[in-house]
């Protein structure tokens, strides 16, 4: 475990560089998801304000950061005009999208994860869309259990900026191990991968690729592999390591999160600018 636990804080480490290479270029991280809809509480959580179907919007920043990861035929490959692959039975655009978001992403899966591995498409490491409570989501939906926040750093439709980071980059949260995301394993009909887009305005919607720091780390015992997760997976971190989870920091730096960590000073390190002290924390 010790080897495939460095092997994952590495993973991060390359998944960081990416990002920072990215921001360099383009001048801001790249959004947690994308859509043409502007995200408010009232077309977001109530499937007005435009198409209810998912699918109806594009690449995550799991994709965005492909080219800097060393894969730009894959990259390239895509169509970024067109939508991608939502969860699994819809949303589908047809094409080299379909294709790609099918095939599995060895850097973004964790080795100690059980139900990672060749054939699966499934994604270990979640984008920081921010922290705290309820109160501080844009909104909730499926009975308050799916979060959409904006007080992070990877959003939906963000653009931030390392200026936009006034708490300072070695004190937030940037991307985070989760062991959360919907497998086919657990729910056959509906699930994600490594390059889902959001799936926006509609009762049950959901972000994809990005999570708050909500719910304490791990405090959720649920396997993906064997059970419906999407209830949980926007608004929780974990991992299977022993004792908490890896977190890359906005200064680039991987630290690792005790699960026992203190819940307020937890939530306030997925916010990227509350001006609020948070102490000491990591390992």
């Amino acid at each position: 475990e010790a080897a495939r636990r460095s092997e994952c804080r590495n993973k991060l480490k390359q998944i960081g560089l990416a990002l920072h290479n990215y921001h360099d270029t383009h001048g801001a991280f790249p959004p947690g998801g994308i859509s043409h809809n502007t995200m408010t509480a009232a077309n977001w959580c109530t499937g007005g304000g435009g198409s209810s179907a998912p699918g109806y919007s594009f690449a995550t920043w799991t994709v965005m950061i492909l080219p800097f990861l060393d894969q730009s035929p894959r990259y390239n490959q895509l169509n970024f005009g067109a939508t991608f692959i939502s969860i699994a039975d819809r949303g589908q655009s047809g094409g080299n999208n379909d294709v790609e978001w099918a095939r599995p992403f060895g850097s973004l899966q964790c080795p100690s994860d059980p139900n990672s591995g060749t054939e699966i498409n499934n994604n270990n490491y979640y984008g920081s869309q921010g922290g705290g409570t309820s109160a501080d989501a844009v909104c909730t939906n499926s009975a308050g259990n799916r979060y959409w926040m904006t007080n992070g750093v990877l959003y939906h439709n963000s653009s931030t900026r390392m200026r936009d980071i006034t708490d300072g980059t070695s004190n937030v949260f940037l991307v985070g191990e989760t062991k959360y995301q919907s497998l086919k394993a657990g729910n056959p009909s509906q699930y994600l991968g490594w390059a889902s887009s959001d799936w926006p305005l509609a009762t049950y919607g959901s972000p994809t690729q990005v999570a708050g720091a909500v719910l304490p780390i791990n405090s959720v015992d649920i396997n993906p592999g064997t059970a419906h997760t999407f209830d949980y997976l926007t608004r929780i971190f974990g991992s299977w390591h022993e004792g908490g989870c890896h977190f890359l920091l906005c200064d680039g730096s991987v630290q690792f999160v005790s699960e026992n960590v203190n819940t307020t000073v937890y939530q306030q390190t997925g916010k990227r600018s509350d001006g609020l002290p948070i102490g000491s924390m990591f390992e």
